[in-house]
């Protein structure tokens, strides 16, 4: 079950209700239903239900696709094609981390050299913007752009405990209602490492936790395309 679903896989969960029933003293049933919720899923059942959906869905595309399609000409074609506007922010965001050296395109091997996770507030296209990165196992980071970011408009920036904002999941930690008073947009998308070294998915296909401000698209469509700093754009989704 390493299908993703909304960005995250079964054993992503898996690992994260371990750590839940370890801490927290519940029973394992407890814990799988408290790291659904903490991903945004209404409960474990409901991860599984979009899961098995999604394994039908898939499914029907790959009995559908036709088996003579060439890796050459769709890799030709993607090379031609124009960057999506969210694949755009979120280039240019990896490109800082690489460049501040937060991250690295290196296979780690199961050891280390830089932080599993973090966040780092900066400029991207002239504008204050969040970027944070994640390691979700398989050498594998989710990297993430919180693009017109102000962080003093945020709803839940100056309050306390879990309530307050920590920078740790990829979407704000604010109802949606809210975002437009202080984020234009927000973004994710899989860092492939082990095999390859590419943004998964290709043009808006597998960025995800998307949100966007009334007018921000048609600012981003205008945004110059990055050249991506040792990784490819595009690639193989890996589920």
């Amino acid at each position: 079950m390493d299908q993703k679903i909304n960005g995250y896989t079964a054993a992503f969960l898996k690992r994260i209700a371990k750590n839940i029933k370890k801490t927290q003293q519940v029973r394992h049933h407890e814990a799988l239903d408290m790291a659904a919720i903490f991903v945004g899923f209404s409960n474990w059942k409901d991860f599984i239900n979009k899961f098995e959906v999604e394994a039908k869905r898939r499914k029907k595309n790959v009995d559908l696709a036709s088996p003579l399609v060439s890796v050459h000409s769709e890799s030709a074609k993607s090379s031609t094609q124009k960057i999506d506007p969210y694949r755009k922010l979120l280039i240019t965001a990896t490109n800082e981390l690489l460049q501040r050296g937060l991250i690295t395109l290196q296979s780690q091997s199961g050891s280390y050299l830089h932080e599993p996770k973090g966040h780092v507030l900066l400029d991207l296209y002239g504008f204050p913007s969040v970027v944070l990165w994640n390691d979700i196992g398989f050498e594998e980071l989710r990297i993430t752009v919180w693009w017109k970011y102000n962080h003093a408009l945020h709803p839940q920036a100056n309050l306390t405990g879990n309530a307050r904002e920590n920078f740790s999941l990829s979407s704000p930690l604010a109802s949606r209602i809210h975002y437009k008073k202080f984020v234009g947009v927000t973004a994710s998308a899989w860092l492939e490492r082990r095999t390859g070294k590419h943004l998964q998915g290709r043009n808006r296909e597998k960025v995800f936790d998307v949100y966007t401000r009334n007018g921000e698209l048609s600012e981003m469509e205008k945004l110059p395309c990055p050249k991506p700093n040792g990784f490819r754009a595009e690639g193989k989704f890996f589920f």
